[in-house]
């Protein structure tokens, strides 16, 4: 039994989810499967998806740029969405995400440099009355302390590589 390089995975993964698209599919129609399967757009797919869809690389890159729904990086393996609505962030919502950036040493939109933890905002999650609230992982939790805020993070940054 032979295995096969991860590129070699890879780019079966990507012909899997290119091959599920319709074939009169726009590029970024290509892009969306890709990332439902990989989880994120990586370089590999772009020159793939141009072969197929007929486009530009630069063209498709921008596009990917511009789409809000497509990632050119993977997500963390944790993902951590913090309420920056207006009660939210007037109850301590500005602070938790402030705390995250911290102690995560990125910005909004990021992952961790091992990939443990993608942080990101969100406009609001329909719990005001448990602000401020978070979901880790698809996980609601409100009325979120800094202190469980931060214990919650330690437990998720031990997935640092």
């Amino acid at each position: 039994m032979t295995t096969k390089e991860p590129r070699n995975l890879e780019r079966e993964e990507i012909d899997r989810a290119i091959a599920r698209c319709e074939a009169s599919s726009t590029a970024l129609a290509f892009a969306y499967g890709v990332q439902e399967r990989l989880g994120y757009v990586p370089e590999r797919a772009v020159s793939r998806i141009c072969e197929v869809a007929g486009v530009g690389e630069e063209d498709l890159r921008r596009a990917i740029d511009q789409e809000d729904g497509l990632l050119d990086v993977p997500l963390g393996l944790h993902r951590v969405l913090v309420c920056t609505g207006v009660t939210c962030a007037r109850r301590g919502g500005a602070n938790l995400l402030r705390q995250a950036r911290e102690k995560l040493g990125i910005d909004a939109f990021k992952s961790t440099p091992g990939g443990a933890v993608r942080l990101e905002p969100f406009r609001c999650f329909g719990q005001c009355a448990q602000a401020p609230t978070i979901r880790m992982d698809g996980s609601l939790r409100g009325a979120m302390t800094e202190k469980r805020f931060d214990l919650l993070l330690d437990l998720f940054l031990r997935d640092e590589v």
